[in-house]
């Protein structure tokens, strides 16, 4: 996980720079940063099936071998349609996250899972770190430099996996089983949707996904207009966050939890993302956009693991994997959507209307807890819902 998403951040933030420099527009950059996305919502959950028929470790392998593939085609794209191309072949074969999660959960217990999850989370965010440091820095000499050490870092999980990973499937599946439902959750999803509470939650985590996506899929892009900076220094931006988001999770998320309810957290999570967004509308100095990050990082590092537990607790057990697995379609529609809107929006307006989008989507969060929540209350009738709704009633 962690070659994997050092490899992943190093490339981050020179992307959209390596795009301009092949003459593509703000619009189109938003065009192909979708194509990723669009992709992996039919992949991942094929290469899960594919997983369980023949085990994670060949798979892994597999999709790995796909990434480093697409980094050395962006290396060596020196033309708009190997961009594409290179984006498209990790998109389709490289769904390396969803067989980890799955190896992860074949290792370890029920009870131990949150916890190791959560060493995964630690380790995805101490990646985030380094790479765009590392990608921002080198792609001063040469924009093939860090797509090459991408992918030779991809390489070197391949070996690891190769030497050190023991398979972790026992017993495999006798035959590979696809529906369009394993896919598309269209049956799950109406299910769902027909609970007002859970219809609530899955929409406010739309809103969230969106209205943050927007923004960070063209921060690189925002930073490049409205500050003038370069991939160099949009690095130093996202390590700054990665670290703040590390030294929040580790020493004030839980104590403040404890002191704190849930729903307090969140809408306290949910207003620092907004105070980030307005303040980065209306910064013009580069080396101020430092201090709203902080906002960011803390926001971010709250909304998404409450609304998570959330969702989670709002099913039972034998449900869980399913509603999480709507939630996660929605996710990635959100993601395919987000860059093309905000490319939109820097391509024909000015750019503060970027960060701007981003602060109502926020806003509107407030408005559906409302509806999703308080109204959901009066009218659910279902026992699960009357207990969640005393337990709510003991932590206000």
């Amino acid at each position: 996980m962690f070659t994997e998403t050092l490899g992943f951040s190093i490339v981050l933030p020179v992307l959209p720079h390596l795009a301009l420099s092949l003459g593509l527009s703000i619009f189109e950059i938003g065009l192909i940063s979708s194509i990723f996305s669009f992709c992996q919502l039919f992949a991942a959950p094929i290469t899960g099936k594919l997983s369980d028929r023949f085990g994670r470790k060949p798979i892994l392998i597999f999709s790995q071998s796909s990434t480093v593939l697409g980094f050395l085609l962006l290396g060596m794209a020196d033309t708009v349609w190997i961009l594409i191309l290179a984006r498209l072949v990790d998109g389709l074969l490289g769904s390396n996250m969803t067989v980890t999660q799955a190896y992860l959960s074949d290792v370890t217990d029920p009870e131990d899972r949150t916890k190791t999850f959560g060493y995964s989370s630690a380790v995805f965010g101490a990646a985030l770190i380094f790479g765009p440091v590392i990608g921002g820095t080198l792609s001063s000499i040469n924009f093939s430099i860090p797509m090459f050490l991408a992918a030779g870092i991809s390489l070197f999980s391949i070996i690891l996996i190769i030497l050190f990973l023991q398979e972790s499937l026992t017993s495999k599946k006798e035959k590979f089983d696809l529906k369009f439902e394993d896919i598309i959750p269209i049956k799950e999803a109406k299910r769902f949707f027909r609970s007002t509470k859970i219809r609530g939650l899955l929409i406010i985590f739309f809103i969230y996904n969106f209205a943050f996506m927007i923004f960070i899929s063209s921060f690189a892009l925002l930073a490049k207009i409205q500050l003038e900076v370069d991939s160099q220094e949009l690095g130093f931006y996202l390590a700054w966050v990665g670290i703040l988001r590390v030294v929040f999770q580790s020493t004030l998320i839980n104590p403040l939890l404890k002191k704190i309810n849930e729903n307090n957290i969140l809408k306290i999570g949910v207003f620092a993302l907004v105070i980030t967004m307005t303040s980065l509308g209306l910064i013009t100095n580069h080396l101020l956009v430092f201090f709203p990050l902080i906002f960011l990082a803390f926001g971010t590092g709250v909304v998404r693991p409450i609304l998570t537990s959330k969702l989670s607790k709002s099913v039972g057990k034998e449900e869980t994997g399913s509603l999480l697995g709507v939630n996660n379609s929605l996710s990635s529609v959100a993601q395919i959507i987000s860059p093309i809107l905000g490319g939109l929006i820097l391509q024909y307006m000015p750019s503060q209307m970027l960060p701007a989008t981003s602060a109502l989507l926020f806003l509107l969060i407030f408005v559906f807890w409302r509806l999703g929540f308080t109204k959901s209350n009066q009218v659910e009738t279902t026992q699960t819902v009357e207990q969640d709704l005393s337990h709510d009633k003991r932590l206000d």
